[in-house]
């Protein structure tokens, strides 16, 4: 859309946002022992737009209802 001023402004915001993601998805695999097919799962829906809210929904909120969790 070539507006640099956005993407000054909206770029960091989001890449912050994703550092954040990829932290609370290390802590949370740590904290709920999550195997390593489950992270991979996670952090590959975190590049495919929308992803993370599939995972959420088909992934991590059987395992959390399993566990009793939820």
């Amino acid at each position: 859309m070539n507006i640099p001023e956005v993407v000054k402004t909206i770029g960091p915001i989001h890449g912050a946002l994703f550092l954040l993601y990829l932290f609370l998805t290390l802590g949370a695999a740590t904290e709920y022992s999550w195997k390593g097919i489950i992270i991979s799962k996670v952090l590959l829906a975190s590049l495919i737009p929308f992803g993370t809210f599939y995972v959420d929904q088909k992934i991590l909120k059987p395992i959390h209802e399993k566990e009793g969790n939820i």
